[in-house]
């Protein structure tokens, strides 16, 4: 990971005012600020706009729920199922995404800053076209996701599962891929210049060349 730049944390305070799910509702804007919601449940809904800021999130559900407009900063989501939400063109800063169920979330044409994924389940994603600076993915099941047309800048990815992922028209200079596993991925030969693979790896695209490869 050397010469990333830091990824930054939410910055919440340490003293969050309780809150219900009713309060983003009722607010017209649907904001809430320095704000723990514990438990909410806004499943197969559609929000116009949401903005949330030092806010915290636990074991939430928002399963198949449209955010329109989405806006976050400084917010943590722990134990949150967010399975096939639709956030497309949301902006998301600072955000931390942790024990999270987030399979087949739509975050295309997203703009992501400073955002950590740590061990979400985030097969069948959609990131197309998105936006991704300064973006950690650990220990993340990443089966199938589609990264197709990515923008990244000091993206981490660090143990994941990539399985089937893919990297179409998307450039992977500078990313390091050598800690994550998978069995046939989606990337074209022209997007690996400049990416760090391990020996297992860097075998498997030479055989894809078409390279003979001598032990």
């Amino acid at each position: 990971m050397a010469g990333k730049s830091k990824i930054n944390s939410p910055q919440l305070s340490t003293e969050l005012t309780e809150a219900s799910w009713e309060d983003v509702l009722a607010d017209h804007d649907h904001e809430l600020v320095n704000g723990l919601v514990n438990s909410a449940s806004y499943d197969y809904e559609v929000m116009e706009r949401c903005i949330l800021a030092k806010v915290q999130l636990r074991n939430c559900s928002f399963t198949n729920t449209t955010f329109d407009r989405l806006d976050l900063t400084d917010v943590v989501l722990e134990n949150c199922d967010l399975s096939n939400a639709r956030l497309e063109k949301g902006v998301i800063h600072r955000v931390h995404f942790k024990d999270c169920k987030l399979t087949g979330m739509n975050l295309s044409k997203a703009n992501l800053g400073h955002v950590t994924f740590e061990n979400c389940l985030m097969n069948l994603a959609d990131l197309v076209e998105a936006s991704l600076k300064q973006v950690r993915f650990a220990s993340c099941s990443l089966q199938s996701a589609n990264f197709y047309g990515c923008k990244f800048k000091d993206l981490e990815l660090h143990e994941n599962d990539l399985n089937e992922a893919d990297f179409n028209d998307t450039s992977l200079k500078g990313i390091d891929i050598s800690t994550c596993t998978y069995e046939r991925i989606d990337i074209p030969m022209q997007a690996l210049a400049g990416c760090t693979v391990s020996p297992e790896q860097a075998i498997g695209f030479a055989k894809l060349l078409g390279l003979k490869v001598k032990y």
